[in-house]
């Protein structure tokens, strides 16, 4: 230890006295370390670490599959997720849930606030323990009294409640419902796992109520379920049992599972789905720019070697075994290395903070990223193998001396051994092929996203303004929403500024879908295998707002009111796939959807309208159908504000026509449209710029690292250059030899790099779109 101490010291007083070499070398592997810290930092948070849940590897996700449409992760309904429930042996516990909201009254503004339903043994099957009170009991999921109870988020608490310790038993006001409070989560905890934090909790009860609930109609796919398993059940045993209980229930009701199946994956896997395959990317991608670094500060301590070779022969004269040098050599190179990993810790906790203020709301577990310790174990281990990498071929090099040879080097000092001048000129090709490698995958995602970004969606997000609104049914009857919209958008429609205004559920490019089957006249199947389609509520003039165009047929009018007929709108998409080589108008369509008592036989389609990129903007166009909002009501709405100019000055003269007609209505997420345009290329554009720089900082390290290897190759050639010009070479000559040189060692790592890149750029395959993995 002692030995390797003074080891240490030598080579921090050799660095130091070559300050120059020193810098240079420390900012190569500082910004190699520090983009690999940072990245790291990313999968360990998002990938690595376990969900923050008892026993998560035993955590899985169950989704009910469509096998004739391709739907892997549909949803599920209460019906299916009970006999799923009961018939099944490998679970320990299922429950299932879904995403709401609820608006808070009795405080001095109404408040909206993101919630969840779910089954009363979510909390146990995941472990958690409230902080105040208790977890949901069995009987609390059925209809009745003891159903309207509510557990309140930790943050929830302090915020509204004032962190009150007497808060069990107290009643709040949710959506005009008095809701008992049972329990308080503690700090941290949160399901389902999102960027959007889940403020309360309540049961299905406040589902089961009516004369025909929600949670007893066996064909309403809205519900994701969560199992755990039992300790010796594997996850193929599981996804087993669960396609014989599917077949099961496809036998028992024909009408409703026919061909419906069920699909088990891990918790983790399913939460971070697409992200997975991009992070790893980035991960080798920014090796890479470590290993051009590695490249770079190897060929440094080639050069530099050089200039201690007497040194070495002289130790190895006084008996230094060959072991002892490399030791010390090494020992130099790992001080150098833990140097640029300190200076690297300081370059991800910058990039850290980068990567998530860019990664927006599309990267999972995204609050949880932190540079902890295993993180900074990690750069410790980088640092440390790092400086083995780079500095093991100059140690092994300066460990063989030749006294003899290095005299005779000394007196031709123009001249560089041709071993290391062979190695040198080995990582320089090295170093372009990477920097190929990765230029070739920045090249691809950069076309990739400028073909995406053109990709016309279908409307027109520029100058409208988006907000939201939910009206709670108890206050609200089917009438009284038709007749709130009406109203609101009349209000609206006035104000200065507004071109246009009008509603929709639900908004383009939001996330959030509807997909409803439906029955064409004349074409009589069964329940279960009916077409489906994304389906819209939209308010009047809704397509002159959104700028998208009718291509046949007429608009829907004031006079679609309550009492006139039923009336639809589809799109070209639609039209042309069900409807091929027939006029769509006048045809007849009955959506398994409906807010009527006295159901109509079918719904005539009276116009039909440019397709339009709901889902995502890379999503093929997809068969949509459109029906007024006072057939089809619903109580929450996206209100979407057309104005000539910048309308987000709108938005207070908004709020206040809501507050007129009903003071305890929050307005919420309120966003502009190109917003939710621009979150849809969110992480293509992320994944292109993250490689893009360390593609560009790959390209400037190979750049200094030709540069070095060339420059010293011109210092150790001085003399043979004047000795040319002395024999009558032009400078240009000279020019020609120097730069050929280059070109040489340019074009053989150009050619290697292009065979990798045609190789491994067939892994991002799916990350791009419009072009080839090989283009």
């Amino acid at each position: 230890m002692e030995t390797l101490f003074k080891d240490f010291r030598y080579g921090v007083r050799t660095l130091m006295r070559r300050p120059g070499f020193t810098a240079v070398a420390i900012i190569a592997l500082a910004l190699g370390i520090g983009a690999n810290t940072a990245i790291f930092g990313v999968i360990n948070a998002v990938l690595l670490k376990p969900l923050p849940f008892s026993d998560p590897d035993r955590l899985i996700r169950v989704y009910q599959t469509n096998k004739n449409r391709g739907i892997i992760q549909g949803s599920a309904s209460y019906p299916d997720f009970v006999d799923w429930r009961d018939q099944n042996h490998v679970f320990e516990r299922m429950a299932a849930f879904h995403d709401s909201n609820h608006i808070l009254t009795g405080g001095d503004d109404a408040v909206r606030l993101e919630s969840a339903v779910v089954s009363a043994d979510l909390f146990a099957l995941l472990g958690a323990t409230p902080m105040l009170g208790r977890t949901f009991l069995p009987e609390e999921d059925k209809p009745g009294d003891s159903g309207q109870v509510v557990i309140l988020s930790h943050g929830l608490w302090q915020r509204q409640f004032n962190s009150d310790p007497n808060i069990l038993g107290r009643s709040i006001t949710l959506d005009g419902v008095n809701f008992s409070v049972v329990g308080v989560m503690p700090d941290g905890f949160k399901f389902p796992i999102s960027n959007d934090p889940v403020e309360l909790w309540t049961t299905f009860a406040v589902e089961s109520q009516g004369e025909d609930p929600l949670t007893a109609q066996r064909g309403a796919h809205y519900l994701r379920v969560i199992a755990r398993l039992k300790p010796d059940v594997s996850l193929s045993q599981a996804q087993s049992e669960m396609e014989t209980i599917a077949s099961r229930l496809e036998q028992q009701y024909p009408d409703d599972n026919s061909n419906r199946g069920a699909y088990v994956v891990g918790a983790l896997e399913d939460l971070v789905g697409d992200v997975r395959l991009a992070l790893w990317i980035l991960l080798g991608t920014v090796v890479c720019v470590l290993l051009i670094a590695c490249a770079n500060v190897a060929n440094l301590l080639l050069a530099r070697a050089t200039t201690r070779y007497k040194e070495m022969a002289i130790r190895a004269a006084l008996g230094a075994s060959r072991m002892r040098v490399v030791r010390q050599l090494l020992t130099e190179s790992v001080t150098l290395a833990l140097a640029g990993g300190v200076l690297g810790l300081l370059v991800a906790l910058w990039a850290t903070d980068l990567l998530v203020a860019l990664s927006g709301d599309d990267l999972p577990r995204a609050t949880q990223i932190k540079l902890d310790g295993g993180v900074l174990l990690f750069t410790l281990g980088v640092s440390v193998l790092t400086g083995i990498i780079f500095g093991l071929v100059p140690a092994i090099q300066a460990s063989r001396p030749d006294l003899s040879e290095s005299l005779k080097e000394g007196g031709r000092s123009s001249t560089e051994g041709g071993r290391r001048n062979l190695i040198r000129s080995m990582l320089v090709v090295f170093e372009v092929a990477i920097a190929i490698v990765l230029l070739a995958g920045a090249g691809l995602l950069i076309e990739s996203l400028r073909r995406l970004q053109n990709i016309n969606p279908g409307f027109n997000s520029k100058n409208v303004l988006t907000l939201r609104m939910g009206l709670p049914d108890v206050k609200y009857t089917t009438e009284k929403q038709v007749a709130f919209y009406r109203d609101l958008l009349d209000r609206v429609n006035v104000l200065p500024g507004v071109a246009q205004a009008s509603a929709v559920l639900p908004l383009p490019l939001s996330g959030d879908r509807m997909r409803i089957s439906f029955e064409i006249e004349g074409r009589p199947m069964a329940k279960g295998d009916l077409p489906t389609a994304e389906f819209r509520t939209i308010g009047l003039d809704y397509f002159q707002t959104m700028g998208i165009p009718l291509v046949k047929g007429r608009d829907f009018t004031a006079r679609d009111d309550r009492k006139s007929p039923r009336v639809m709108i589809v799109n070209s998409a639609f039209a042309e796939k069900y409807f091929p080589g027939e006029d769509p108008i006048g045809k007849h369509i009955r959506p398994s959807i409906s807010f009527d008592e006295d159901e109509p036989p079918m719904r005539e389609i009276v116009g039909v309208v440019g397709n339009v990129r709901h889902l995502r903007l890379e999503a093929a166009e997809e068969a949509e159908y459109y029906a007024p909002h006072a057939h089809v009501p619903f109580d929450s709405m996206a209100i979407v504000v057309k104005s000539e100019n910048d309308p987000r000055g709108l938005v207070s003269a908004i709020q206040q026509e809501v507050r007129a007609i009903d003071k305890d209505l929050p307005v919420f997420d309120i966003r502009m449209l190109d917003d939710y345009v621009a979150g849809a290329v969110a992480q293509p554009r992320f994944n292109t710029l993250l490689l893009s720089i360390f593609a560009g900082l790959a390209l400037v390290l190979t750049a200094v690292g030709l540069y070095g290897v060339m420059s010293y190759a011109v210092a150790q050639r001085t003399h043979e250059i004047g000795i040319r010009m002395a024999l009558g070479a032009q400078a240009s000559d000279v020019l020609k030899l120097v730069v050929g040189q280059g070109m040489i060692l340019t074009l053989i790592g150009v050619a290697i790099g292009l065979v990798a890149a045609f190789a491994l750029t067939r892994l991002m395959s799916s990350l791009l779109y419009g072009v080839s993995a090989t283009d």
